[in-house]
């Protein structure tokens, strides 16, 4: 009798400390995802205002094609390529996001000129007020900006009828200095409608993600 009530006072010890142990480690684990996310450099993707351009097409001929009104082209190839973007990052170490609520991102993209000519343009921040740009890293918690300079349609005749999507880029850190520029394409026979380039642009906004990141792992 007094054997079998000591094995349950015993089984009931043990699975006290048992849930202790559990409900103790919670903590340490909630401590330690807390570590990784603060260990995260986070990459600001932005598009920049007006930034669809073309040799051949204005803007009347890509809503015709494309279906996408007028006054959302540049916002529609911004969202599209932001997403992509985002979704083929697949290095833990970095985190790329979009804050279109942040009020700072406006008023700082008015002052963003492009220097360059057709697809070889790029931002030059040197009109964007310190304070604004320091405001805008602190609201949205970024260690970088990646801007998304522009979104150039090179219509090709020779050899062959073709449609360049041309994407350049400027990557920036806190301090407004410029770490690294570039450009990426596909390709297409013709204007793309919105899920059409969507899909056919996965690829080259891969790319430009590996390149930020061999350049922030240097």
């Amino acid at each position: 009798m007094k054997a079998g009530l000591l094995k349950k006072i015993s089984l009931a010890l043990g699975l006290v400390l048992w849930v202790t142990g559990s409900v103790c480690a919670s903590p340490a684990d909630e401590e330690g995802a807390n570590k990784a996310n603060n260990n995260l450099v986070k990459v600001l993707v932005i598009g920049l205002h007006d930034n669809v351009e073309s040799n051949y097409f204005p803007g009347s001929m890509i809503t015709e094609e494309t279906g996408i009104p007028t006054d959302s082209i540049d916002y529609t190839y911004n969202q599209i390529i932001a997403k992509n973007i985002i979704a083929s990052n697949k290095n833990k170490k970095y985190q790329f996001v979009t804050s279109e609520k942040v009020a700072a991102i406006s008023s700082l993209l008015d002052k963003i000129r492009l220097e360059g000519e057709e697809e070889e343009r790029y931002a030059d921040l040197s009109q964007v007020d310190d304070n604004r740009y320091e405001q805008l890293i602190k609201d949205t918690d970024s260690d970088y900006v990646l801007f998304l300079n522009q979104h150039y349609l090179k219509w090709q005749e020779k050899p062959l009828r073709t449609l360049f999507h041309i994407t350049s880029y400027s990557l920036f850190d806190k301090n407004q200095k410029e770490v690294t520029r570039g450009n990426n394409y596909f390709t297409s026979m013709n204007l793309e409608s919105k899920d059409k380039l969507s899909k056919d642009s996965r690829k080259s906004s891969s790319k430009i993600v590996s390149t930020i990141v061999k350049s922030l792992s240097k």
